[in-house]
């Protein structure tokens, strides 16, 4: 086995109830006839503004009251209530108890986002082959912002997808995580602590031989195991990790062999 990824988050930690409720800006709203309004809702402003509002919520479990988004945005409170409210209208934010959280029309949205079409593209048989091969929840994901995101993925009938990791060090102790730190991380970039420098630096030395590929013997999770291998884009560069995971005490013997073919016969779609 070889070894070995703004706006400012401010959060009201108060819990949600009457002692938390904020009214709106004393000063109401004006309407676009009674004068010009704020640089920071015009023009270019506006869209601005918004995504700022909604960047402050998607970083708020707990949601965010009115003073606090105005802070975490840098606007003044006038201009967060009339951005929120607005956000609200649109069900692109929801308001409950005087506090505001991302939306439903948001999460919607979010749900389609396609983090590199091509790859999906170049992966969605590959990873279908290995799975039907494997009798394995096979996929193709991706390191962002240090969680992994999926590409495409396939699960035999029957059998559930495992749910991401929550943080780097977590991510880190899969298989999936150390192909994808080892090979996009910079040489000047901290990698997660759960693994020793000897051991990421081993890692990035054997990473690139053709056969490489990185097993899980239930380390991340008790009860699975998982063979993770990389993805190569034509300039050499990581494009992702192709994982094989099932429930067992140990992989099947040519599950390596399967995890690695379906790898480089993605990158071979992607020249």
């Amino acid at each position: 086995m070889v070894r070995p990824s703004t706006v400012a988050k401010v959060i009201d930690d108060r819990p949600p109830g009457p002692a938390d409720a904020e009214s709106p800006p004393a000063t109401a709203p004006r309407d676009a006839s009674t004068g010009p309004q704020p640089a920071a809702c015009t023009g270019r402003g506006v869209l601005e503004g918004a995504f700022a509002v909604m960047e402050a919520l998607a970083d708020a479990d707990g949601g965010l009251g009115l003073t606090a988004l105005a802070d975490s945005c840098v606007l003044a409170k006038t201009s967060a209530y009339r951005l929120a409210e607005q956000l609200v209208a649109l069900g692109a934010v929801q308001r409950v108890n005087h506090r505001y959280y991302i939306g439903a029309r948001i999460g919607r949205i979010g749900q389609r986002w396609q983090p590199d079409p091509v790859l999906r593209q170049a992966g969605q048989v590959p990873v279908h082959t290995l799975a039907v091969q494997s009798r394995a929840t096979a996929s193709l994901r991706i390191l962002h912002e240090d969680r992994l995101r999926v590409i495409c993925t396939t699960a035999p009938h029957g059998h559930a997808y495992l749910s991401n990791p929550a943080d780097c060090e977590s991510t880190a102790r899969t298989a999936t995580g150390r192909v994808l730190y080892a090979t996009t991380a910079r040489n000047d970039v901290a990698l997660p602590g759960c693994w020793t420098p000897r051991e990421w630096r081993q890692l990035r030395e054997s990473i690139r031989d053709v056969h490489a590929s990185v097993v899980d013997h239930q380390e991340a999770f008790p009860g699975i195991c998982c063979v993770s291998a990389p993805v190569w884009w034509p300039s050499g560069t990581n494009a992702g990790a192709v994982t094989a995971l099932l429930q067992a005490a140990k992989p099947p013997p040519n599950l390596r062999d399967l995890v690695v073919c379906a790898a480089r016969s993605i990158g071979a779609r992607l020249r």
